[in-house]
């Protein structure tokens, strides 16, 4: 199958960003011909190659790891691009795109971005159009808006990561739903003994996150455990200029850092803790349960899916006391604490490794084009 992945930011950096780049290999160990189609970019940015900045305007090509990327210009050059890589706008080059979709037998947006001019190219391309929104209900831009609503409504596939994302979508009215999940974004562990009281939180640093929470949380924790270590690791908010930095060393602000040193962080933490608000999925749970890690998640119905409360991990509302508990809850019981990552380990293994997840999209693929073949109801020839 001919399959082109549409993310208008490729690097390596951001949960759909490496969900992006997950899937169209594990694809490409299926024996699937996968070209990843994403945003030439106005400045660096993680992950992306040095050729793409130092090549001449236009398109550029370059293949990691088996799989085609095609980084394309936006209108306006320099400045759209710094425009489209910073707002949710939609200012790629649409011819340039219709180049990148020619010949392609599906074309999967992933979280609406270009989504529009995307679905006109796949159209003309005479390609299935599939997209995974990533929705957060509730919050502001996230997907359900009554525009997005009537274009899931069109798609020949909707792939959403858990059941409830799915009957989301369901009870909208959007037909073709397919539930695919994603995998971990690592692969290995170093050897290196685990902490003996680290909270590790890895995300964008945003108050959604349960960042803020679980700096307070911190202060709450210590009172009684004044040993305990929390390490942040993700990229700062534009707002994060703003707000005073912890100055407790027991606190350990990182930001973006590589995919090695993520590992390594895991395998020394004691506790993983996300207790976010808007989630659709939370790759970063899997991670640590890949280093089989007890989680703290957030009380919301995606993450309920993930995360079984009290047999994985805890599911928590995003509080600062709420959040100390549970911190001191699984520090105080070693063994309950291993057998919850444990368990989230096994569940993983089960669920949710790329290959599994690869199946399951190339089936809901094979379902769209189906459907992207068949005429129109109205237009269906009598018997």
């Amino acid at each position: 199958m001919r399959i082109v992945i549409a993310k208008k930011l490729l690097s390596s950096v951001g949960g759909s960003e490496a969900q992006a780049r997950a899937l169209a290999r594990a694809l490409h160990e299926r024996h699937h011909e996968v070209t990843l189609v994403g945003l030439r970019p106005a400045w660096r940015r993680p992950g992306i190659p040095a050729e793409v900045y130092a090549a001449p305007s236009g398109p550029v090509e370059v293949f990691i790891d088996g799989v085609r990327y095609l980084f394309i210009p936006a209108r306006f050059g320099w400045l759209g691009s710094a425009i489209d890589g910073i707002f949710p706008t939609a200012l790629v080059d649409e011819e340039q795109l219709g180049h990148a979709l020619a010949g392609a037998d599906v074309v999967h947006a992933i979280a609406r971005e270009w989504a529009t001019p995307l679905e006109r190219a796949a159209r003309a391309a005479d390609a299935a159009f599939v997209e995974t929104p990533l929705v957060h209900p509730g919050q502001r831009l996230s997907g359900h808006s009554a525009a997005e609503l009537a274009r899931y409504r069109r798609d020949d596939a909707i792939l959403a990561l858990t059941n409830w994302e799915a009957d989301w979508y369901r009870l909208r009215g959007v037909d073709h739903v397919h539930v695919t999940g994603i995998g971990p974004i690592i692969s290995w562990l170093p050897e290196v003994p685990m902490d003996p009281a680290t909270v590790l939180f890895v995300g964008r640093k945003e108050r959604y996150k349960g960042y803020h929470a679980l700096r307070e949380a911190a202060s709450i924790v210590w009172r009684s455990r004044p040993e305990v270590r929390f390490v942040a690791i993700g990229q700062d908010p534009w707002t994060a200029r703003f707000l005073p930095r912890p100055r407790d060393e027991r606190w350990v602000d990182r930001g973006v850092v590589t995919e090695e040193e993520k590992a390594e962080a895991y395998a020394r933490a004691t506790i993983f803790a996300m207790p976010s608000v808007h989630e659709t999925f939370g790759h970063t749970y899997l991670e640590a349960w890949f280093a089989w890690r007890p989680v703290i998640a957030g009380d919301i119905p995606p993450l309920r899916e993930v995360v079984r409360d009290h047999v994985d991990g805890l599911v928590v509302a995003q509080d600062p006391d709420a959040i100390a508990r549970a911190v001191l809850a699984l520090l105080g019981d070693p063994v309950r604490a291993r057998r919850m990552g444990e368990s989230g380990r096994f569940r993983l293994q089960e669920k949710w490794t790329w290959e599994l997840v690869a199946e399951r999209t190339e089936r809901a693929y094979e379902a769209a084009r189906k459907l992207s073949s068949e005429p129109p109801e109205d237009q269906t020839p009598e018997k």
